[in-house]
């Protein structure tokens, strides 16, 4: 009951100064982040306090002389902001009493009495879960982090008479780490080691027993000491931008249905003066546009119609071939995903014209554009399909 009221106690204590501490934080990061390199994210640990035993009859004795020195070491690597590993040594001296002789027990004041001194070693792995990050967001100057941690590993207790004992332990705890600068931390750690009831030689009627420690020391992080985001996307209001983009769009939209109108009226014109052919007439061919947005492929109605437009003016001209240049912001996306892209909005385009509006597929020609090749001056003006006449 003791160990449990001690355990229970320091983290109670611990996660209420993290509440507390994480209650002020104004601005976390949340998220999937980048699964980090081997190197990245490394850290080594040395810590020194005390530890004891609580074993069938080390209560007898007054608890400030079962009080035995500890020292823990470790080597770890945080996986992400909420998940690491980490090896550690943990041990050193170890004082109890028994009323029995034993092989780590020595003569005590009292009749039947014997004094319990032994030493200790718990070579263990631990996984570590930084609860602070978990539920509060990554935050890289965060004061107090608070990580649990559990995990299993070798132990063995021996005396300098050459009688020893190995175990399997396990390892229940409690780490508080303190930022000092980007690179040490001040830790304190508690923790519980559960071992087989002969670990200390006496053997009574409980199949285990446990090594309570308390440490403080400090934590030094090897660089790279952070994590990045899988993905860190701005918004940014460009309605007024679109806005004036639309207007334009309009102006053209405007223009090309009156040199539609004006061709329609010269075909007419040219069609009422019979079947011979003096002069032949083609409609004034310009470059046009079809716009997407960041990261899309699809064409929107607005510029489906003005894909309706254009076909009419193709059919127009079935001599003539039109090229569909395929182009993407370059600063948006990787040179592979970005081709992807740009052929998937050429074909989008091709299949309106051909399957949609009746051009004929050997009047276009597809190409992609070149990866910084921006044909256009913006990056939102860059996504984009231009088609040109040959």
């Amino acid at each position: 009951m003791k160990k449990l009221l001690l355990l229970s106690v320091i983290l109670l204590s611990s996660v209420l100064v993290n509440a507390q501490e994480t209650s002020t934080v104004e601005k976390t990061k949340r998220g999937p982040y980048l699964t980090n390199r081997f190197f990245d994210n490394w850290f080594i640990s040395a810590g020194y306090g005390a530890q004891v035993y609580f074993g069938d009859e080390d209560n007898h004795d007054n608890f400030g002389r079962r009080l035995g020195t500890a020292l823990d070491i470790s080597l770890g690597k945080w996986i992400t902001p909420s998940v690491g590993v980490r090896m550690q040594y943990s041990g050193l001296q170890v004082l109890g009493c028994t009323n029995g002789k034993s092989s780590y027990s020595e003569a005590y004041e009292e009749p039947n009495w014997y004094e319990e001194k032994f030493r200790t070693m718990n070579l263990h792995a631990d996984f570590l879960w930084n609860i602070s990050n978990a539920i509060s967001g990554y935050k890289e100057e965060r004061f107090w982090n608070l990580v649990p941690f559990v995990g299993f590993g070798w132990g063995r207790s021996w005396t300098d008479k050459e009688t020893y004992d190995n175990e399997i332990v396990s390892n229940v705890g409690l780490l508080n780490n303190l930022r000092i600068t980007k690179w040490l931390d001040i830790n304190l750690e508690a923790k519980m080691t559960i071992v087989n009831d002969r670990f200390d030689k006496v053997v009574k009627e409980d199949k285990f027993e446990s090594l309570v420690a308390l440490t403080a020391g400090i934590t030094y992080k090897f660089p790279v000491r952070t994590f990045k985001r899988a993905s860190d996307i701005t918004f940014v209001d460009n309605s007024a931008m679109y806005l004036g983009q639309i207007n334009d769009l309009k102006d053209q939209l405007a223009k090309a249905q009156a040199s539609r109108d004006a061709l329609a009226k010269e075909l007419d014109a040219e069609k009422a003066k019979g079947p011979k052919v003096v002069k032949e007439m083609y409609p004034v061919v310009g470059d046009w546009a079809v716009f997407f947005n960041i990261n899309k492929a699809n064409i929107t109605e607005k510029e489906r119609v003005n894909l309706g437009y254009m076909a009419d003016v193709m059919k127009q001209v079935p001599e003539k071939k039109f090229i569909l240049l395929a182009s993407a912001d370059k600063g948006t996306g990787s040179v592979d995903y970005n081709n992807k892209l740009k052929a998937k909005r050429a074909n989008a385009v091709y299949e309106v014209l051909t399957k949609e509006f009746g051009v004929s597929p050997e009047q276009l020609i597809i190409k992609i554009a070149q990866p910084d090749e921006q044909p256009l001056a913006t990056p939102q003006t860059n996504r984009v399909v231009i088609i040109e006449c040959e």
